[in-house]
């Protein structure tokens, strides 16, 4: 079981994870506990602040990300500019796709999340030789 998860979003694949910390920042924006901003964001009640703020320290808990096949590496400006481009700015996302991302980081932190497990590649079943009957 893990806490972070990898997701498409914005212009790549980013590492999102919540660590104590963020979620303390989170709960001092939202002026609201951990348990009651989660409550809200899943059942479809969530503040904008607590969507921009469980992005924010998602990204900022997290590893890094990957655009165009490139590493990425989730700096403070690298995430604020992220933030801007996508969750904030003039420009951003619409409100429901950025709390779907949120809903997914906040559920990892408090429930865990359990990736799924790659396939294993099918064997080739060979044909069994035909049989013909003798005369």
């Amino acid at each position: 079981m893990q806490t972070g998860l990898v997701l498409d979003w914005a212009d790549g694949s980013y590492d999102f994870k919540l660590t104590w910390a963020g979620c303390g920042e989170i709960e001092r924006r939202a002026n609201a506990g951990i348990q009651a901003i989660y409550e809200r964001v899943m059942v479809g009640q969530s503040h904008r602040a607590d969507v921009v703020e469980i992005i924010r320290q998602g990204l900022a808990g997290g590893t890094g990300g990957k655009v165009d096949g490139e590493n990425v590496e989730t700096t403070p400006p690298t995430v604020a500019a992220l933030m801007d481009r996508y969750v904030t700015g003039p420009d951003a996302r619409p409100f429901t796709e950025n709390w779907v991302v949120a809903k997914a980081v906040m559920h990892a932190y408090m429930v865990g999340y359990e990736p799924p497990k790659p396939k294993k590649p099918a064997q080739k079943k060979t044909a069994a030789p035909r049989r013909t009957a003798s005369t």
